[in-house]
């Protein structure tokens, strides 16, 4: 029986960071990583309705239709009996 561990032929991310920074500055970068705090994503209400439909996020109800026409439009001579 063998006493010491045997290395593995596959060597992963984590000890190529140790062999390439040493244990103490791993450990350090580990735990302030874990320490950090979480970046949120962003807020989905504040995007604009076409990068919700390609996001797949549900987009706002449409807009009512007296809503969806200008107020200034109403100022001109053509339109200002349509109120």
């Amino acid at each position: 029986m063998n006493a010491l561990p045997l290395r593995s032929a596959e060597r992963n991310a984590i000890h190529v960071a140790i062999d390439a920074h040493g244990p103490g500055r791993v450990l350090i970068a580990a735990l302030v990583a874990m320490l950090r705090p979480r970046a949120r994503p962003p807020d989905g209400r504040a995007l604009p309705a076409h990068l919700k439909r390609d996001l797949g996020l549900p987009a706002a109800p449409p807009a009512l239709p007296s809503e969806r026409i200008d107020p200034l439009l109403f100022g001109s001579a053509p339109f200002r009996d349509l109120r």
